[in-house]
């Protein structure tokens, strides 16, 4: 890398890199622009220049570092401080749910209980918004907490984040549908879903597509997963929700007791919602819609298509298997899995919250 001028910026947790002059990873880039370090979005194997060290956000023409970095490392699109700063309404309904975990599905619950079953909404994210995500690369937070502001109040609002307190604001009257999965299978589900991210997206945000593509499951884990602290963030997800769970605004339900039970678990978030009651007919349209069946069939109303111009992912990126316990079919190893679990342990000690992670049962 040849670098004619850089000036170093500390924001947050990333360490900024402004850079005037080229060439980076072998192509010349216009100046000025900013790149900011994440070693876990550039792997060597994956990366033809073999850079190990950057991962380009964001191109600013001016003198000054960009104001809205993500504070927790990720991609540019994703800035959980949104959600910091919007103002909370006492009728709210959260959707949290690490990544690959049950969220799309959970979003669509929470929509059709609130609607009594609606067969014509265009894109989920229009419905139960994503209060992380940044509308284009130029908008600052406060552009996103004035839109989070100004959504009407005609219908509860519903938010969508991979966050968890403290990061998520807790509110005793706000209410929190919390869904965890087993660990191996959000990282088996991930590294398919992270290479569905479109090019067209993927450049609009500056961000080289061949650093989202993995050639299998042992390079995402140990080059991605790892370096990010993605597989501890799960842990550290149910951590921070078991100290609330006894909490009458708080839902905890895993994603195995929802896919052996779908009536069951619509059930639990109905009532705990209490958006009803519901004639047999709105029942039973709800059970439809929200069935893995009927979401497939219309799964490109749960791709995020109007969040953002350019959709992230390619046809059929976002909807997978709908199933559980096949990890390891997949090509999750034994070796990999012990050290999932071993610095699972490093995040979350409770031996109860453990056991529950992994396989689901009774809080």
């Amino acid at each position: 890398m040849h670098v004619s001028q850089q000036k170093r910026y500390q924001s947050n947790f990333h360490q900024v890199l402004f850079i005037k002059g080229g060439p980076i990873s072998n192509s010349t880039q216009p100046e000025p622009y900013y790149l900011y370090q994440r070693p876990s979005f550039c792997l060597a194997p994956c990366c033809p220049s073999k850079i190990h060290i950057t991962y380009i956000v964001q191109r600013i023409m001016s003198d000054a570092p960009p104001a809205d970095l993500p504070p927790h490392g990720g991609p540019g699109w994703i800035n959980p401080t949104i959600q910091t700063k919007m103002a909370w309404r006492d009728d709210d309904v959260v959707v949290s749910v690490p990544g690959k975990s049950g969220t799309t599905w959970t979003m669509n619950i929470v929509h059709q209980l609130r609607e009594k079953g609606d067969r014509n909404f265009e894109d989920i994210y229009a419905e139960v918004i994503w209060c992380e995500a940044m509308s284009t690369p130029d908008c600052t937070v406060d552009d996103m907490v004035k839109k989070m502001d100004g959504i009407s109040s005609s219908r509860p609002r519903a938010f969508k984040t991979h966050a968890s307190p403290p990061l998520l604001p807790f509110h005793d009257k706000v209410k929190y549908v919390v869904v965890a999965r087993n660990p191996e299978e959000v990282i088996v589900s991930m590294c398919t879903f992270v290479s569905k991210h479109s090019e067209e997206f993927l450049r609009s945000w500056g961000a080289p597509p061949e650093m989202f593509r993995f050639p299998n499951l042992e390079v995402f884990y140990n080059g991605f997963v790892k370096n990010a602290g993605f597989d501890k963030s799960v842990f550290k997800f149910v951590s921070e929700w078991w100290k609330l769970k006894e909490k009458d605004n708080v839902l905890m339900l895993h994603y195995n007791e929802m896919v052996a039970d779908h009536e069951g678990s619509i059930k639990k978030i109905s009532d705990f919602l209490g958006y009803g009651p519901y004639t047999d007919e709105e029942w039973q349209t709800i059970l439809e819609l929200t069935s893995w069946k009927w979401m497939k069939a219309n799964e490109r109303r749960f791709e995020a298509t109007t969040v953002w111009s350019v959709p992230p992912l390619v046809r059929g990126g976002m909807m997978r298997q709908g199933s559980s316990g096949l990890a390891r079919q997949e090509g999750m190893s034994e070796a990999m899995a012990q050290e999932i679990r071993d610095r699972g342990r490093e995040e979350l000690t409770d031996e109860d919250a453990f056991e529950w992670l992994y396989n689901g049962g009774k809080l």
